[in-house]
């Protein structure tokens, strides 16, 4: 009598599951701003618009959290568009809402806006009331880190100083 070998087994691997990223409030207090506007012929192809127009706002400002980077210097650069507007955004997958990225002397992020939430936003700054800029986002890797939400305050909460 040969005994036959008993079947084996098959273990399916536990799956290893990436860590959940760990969320950074990046809050810079703004302490100067600076809006651009620039206007030229549309040289494409097959244009939609004969007019090609470019919106800046720049805020520039101090680091408050995290601590302990090796600068403090923070530039915010927030570029208006149509794409944001809420009847057309809703086809969209977007994966951040902006970026920012780590340079010796300074970090520098850039986040898109809704065109129409430019003025208001002008409007607050001159009037001297939007005091800060909290940005949500990955912990920086490779000199750069995805921003998952930003907000421009008056006052910062107790969360948000940490």
């Amino acid at each position: 009598m040969t005994a036959e070998p008993k079947p084996k087994t098959i273990r399916k691997k536990a799956r290893l599951r990436k860590p959940p990223e760990e969320i950074v409030d990046y809050v810079v207090e703004i302490e100067q701003w600076d809006f651009g506007y620039w206007l030229a012929l549309n040289t494409l192809r097959d244009p939609l618009d004969p007019y090609h127009d470019h919106r800046h706002l720049h805020l520039k400002g101090r680091l408050l959290r995290p601590t302990g980077l090796k600068t403090e210097r923070v530039e915010v650069s927030l570029f208006p568009s149509l794409g944001l507007q809420e009847e057309r955004r809703k086809d969209l997958k977007p994966i951040a809402v902006g970026s920012i990225e780590a340079y010796t002397e300074r970090f520098s992020a850039s986040k898109g806006i809704p065109s129409d939430a430019l003025a208001p936003i002008i409007q607050m700054l001159n009037a001297g009331r939007l005091k800060f800029v909290v940005m949500r986002g990955s912990k920086f890797r490779y000199r750069s880190a995805r921003l998952v939400s930003y907000s421009l305050n008056s006052k910062l909460n107790e969360d948000d100083l940490g």
